[in-house]
Order: structure tokens, then C-alpha cells, then sequence
């Protein structure tokens, strides 16, 4: 017994000084655990309970660095300070123990303490002058103009081109681009409106019209809704491919992290060229191009575009791709703590507007994964 308590006492010792590794600390929940298995939860009083889960988790990061800053500055305030540090640690423990007397995973409890927000609508839009406009910040109106083409933002937020003069000016050239954890919209001088997911890139002429074709080039993920015009073709350039549409509806995922891009037509119809192979797509179909070969399948569109309609489909998804997509939109990194299956599956469809936790509690049901959030970092276990 002795033994036991010296060992809790320096495992206690090293988590003040910040010394105690990942497995210590995990090792001092469960010793505190064993330690108080006589203890029942009505030795506390309700009001302590409701005190402590209040409290919440502590970041021991932030406290150690304000009690750094703090004997810098107070070296006779490090009694004290230790004292609430030990505090911080009991009310930690007993949340501990609280929460497994009440059955609840500590994992969940954390990964609610140590939430993280869903992305939001935002961009920066680089003109060709080399300026850029934090557009999440921009008042709405006008922008900018360029070769006689006005850049407004609308009411809505969205990012609006328009061709005052008549003119068609070429060479000039914008770049409109999210990073993780934002979403954007422009219309296009043709009256085209794109739709960027996070992590995403749309570079274009501010008239649209090179060498009598309406040219963009995505990289990330953009669905476009594209005005018929005969005269000019509309082409999407990305890494591995060319889409050339005249009006339609379409969406384009071509992340550099994915192994393929995939082109999904909803309406009309569109050509997609890699090198010397094309391919024409019907309304339905989904064209996966790894660069060297390109496959179509029939599919479920709107799963194509969960994105543009505000959810995350996990259904059947590969738990790798399910976790980039997470990693995008609330702009966090993924560690992988152990290995996981490919065969390993994520689950339904869940809401974008979800804070992190809820969608990682909704992929733990599956009871395949476990994960915890600290920070900005997603770490997953079996």
C-alpha cells in the first residue's frame, strides 16, 4: 500500500512540474480511480458536483504557462499558485471520477471541453495587381474594378463580376481562395455562379474569356452552375483533367490529398478530357480520373454535393477520405495513434453546422474508433 501511494505521490509530482507523459497521466486517473473506489458520490455534496462540472476540464498547457509567467514575475505567489494547482488536479480527478461512476467515457467529456467550432463562409480574393481582400471582413459594395470589370460584394455575402463598359479585357487575371474552415461564392461576369469548399482555389480572367473560351482553374473542390452561352464554352481546368460544359450543372473535387478527381454531373451535360481519353458524362454519373485512366459510375448525386448543401455524408465512406473532409472544414490536424482499417466505415450523414465533437461522437458510435480533441489536433485510437 505504501508502495502504491509513493507511486501516486510522484506520478502527482511529475504532472505538477508538466513532466508526466501521455500514459502517466492516464495511469494517474485510473490510480486515482482504484485509490478512491470506496468513495461514493454522495460524499459529495450536490453543489460541489454541480461546482466541478462547471469547472470543466483544464487545458494543463494554459496553466502551467500562467504559472510560468507568474513566478517570473512573483517568485513568493508559487505557494499559492501550487495550491490552486493542486486543486486544478483534484477537481480533474474527481471529474474523473464522477464521470466513471455515472458511466459516462472520459473521451467524451473531453473531446466537449476541448471543442471546436465548424468552419464559416470567408475567403481572400487576390487581384491582379498582387492586393488581397479578406472578404469576411469587406463591407458589402464595390470592391475594386479592373480593365472594365466592377468586383462587388453583394448583400448575401457573395462575390459578384460585371462588365460595365462592354469591353473584354484579357490578361488580367483574380484568384479566389478558402482556406480550412471556409466556404465561398462568386458569380461570374457570364452570370455562372461557383461554389467553393474549404481548401479550395478558383483562378480566372476578370472577363472570363480567353482565346473565346470562358476558362476557370479549381483546385480543392467547387460545384458550378453554369450559364448556357454556345459562343464560348465553358472549360474547368484542374491537375489532371480539362471539363468542358456549354450549360450545366456540376461538381469537381480535385484536393491534391485525394488519389483521384471526381467529376459528378447533375444537369446537362460535360466532357472530361486527360490527355488524349474523354469521356462524356450523363446527368447521374461520377468520373473518377487518377490521371491515367478515367471510370464512371452511376451514383447518388447528392452525396457529391453534401458539402454545397451544408452536411458531411459519411455514409459508406472510407474512414481516411471521412477524416480529410472533417480536417478541412474545421481546419484541425488529424494524428493517427494507431492504425486503422480501410475497411474501417464512418457513418451517416451529419450536419456541417455541427461543432467537432458532435461529429466525432456520431463516428463513435460505430464503436471502431475512439478519438480526442486537444486544440487544434484530432487523435484516434481503436
Amino acid at each position: 500500500m505504501e508502495n502504491s501511494k509513493q507511486d501516486l505521490d510522484h506520478l502527482i509530482d511529475k504532472y505538477l512540474s508538466g513532466e508526466a507523459t501521455y500514459e502517466e497521466r492516464n495511469l494517474l486517473e485510473q490510480s486515482y480511480g482504484k485509490a478512491s473506489a470506496r468513495m461514493s458520490e454522495k460524499d459529495i455534496s450536490d453543489a460541489h458536483a454541480t461546482r466541478i462540472h462547471g469547472i470543466g476540464m483544464k487545458s494543463w498547457e494554459d496553466l502551467m504557462e500562467q504559472i510560468d509567467e507568474a513566478g517570473a514575475k512573483h517568485s513568493n505567489l508559487w505557494p499559492r499558485i501550487l495550491t490552486v494547482a493542486a486543486s486544478v488536479v483534484i477537481v480533474f480527478l474527481a471529474i474523473y471520477f464522477l464521470n466513471r461512476n455515472r458511466g459516462v467515457d472520459v473521451k467524451d467529456t473531453n473531446a466537449v471541453v476541448h471543442d471546436v467550432a465548424p468552419g464559416t463562409v470567408g475567403a481572400t480574393l487576390t487581384l491582379a495587381n498582387g492586393k488581397k481582400i479578406q472578404l469576411a471582413g469587406a463591407a458589402s459594395g464595390k470592391l475594386a474594378q479592373e480593365a472594365g470589370v466592377t468586383i462587388t460584394k453583394s448583400s448575401n455575402g457573395s462575390l459578384v463580376y460585371e462588365i460595365k463598359d462592354g469591353t473584354s479585357p484579357s490578361g488580367t487575371k483574380n484568384t479566389l481562395s478558402t482556406a480550412n474552415g471556409e466556404t465561398y461564392q462568386v458569380r461570374l461576369p457570364d452570370g455562372s455562379m461557383v461554389y467553393l469548399n474549404a481548401a479550395s482555389s478558383l483562378t480566372y480572367a476578370t472577363s472570363l474569356i480567353e482565346n473565346g473560351r470562358r476558362v476557370v482553374t479549381l483546385h480543392g473542390e467547387g460545384y458550378f452552375e453554369i450559364h448556357k452561352d454556345k459562343k464560348h464554352p465553358f472549360i474547368v481546368k484542374t491537375e489532371k483533367q480539362e471539363v468542358e460544359v456549354l450549360g450545366t450543372h456540376f461538381n469537381i473535387n480535385s484536393y491534391s490529398d485525394e488519389a483521384a478527381v471526381s467529376t459528378t454531373l447533375l444537369q446537362g451535360s460535360v466532357k472530361v478530357r486527360t490527355g488524349k481519353k474523354e469521356q462524356m458524362l450523363k446527368p447521374g454519373e461520377q468520373s473518377v480520373n487518377d490521371g491515367k485512366t478515367i471510370k464512371v459510375n452511376q451514383i447518388d448525386v447528392d452525396s457529391s454535393i453534401d458539402w454545397k448543401n451544408g452536411d458531411f455524408n459519411l455514409d459508406g465512406v472510407e474512414f481516411k477520405i471521412a477524416m480529410r473532409k472533417i480536417a478541412r472544414w474545421y481546419n484541425v490536424e488529424v494524428i493517427y495513434e494507431d492504425a486503422i482499417s480501410d475497411n474501417v466505415r464512418s457513418g451517416g450523414w451529419v450536419s456541417r453546422k455541427n461543432s467537432l465533437s458532435a461529429v466525432l461522437k456520431s463516428i463513435e458510435a460505430s464503436g471502431q474508433v475512439h478519438f480526442i480533441i486537444k486544440g487544434k489536433q484530432i487523435f484516434i485510437t481503436k
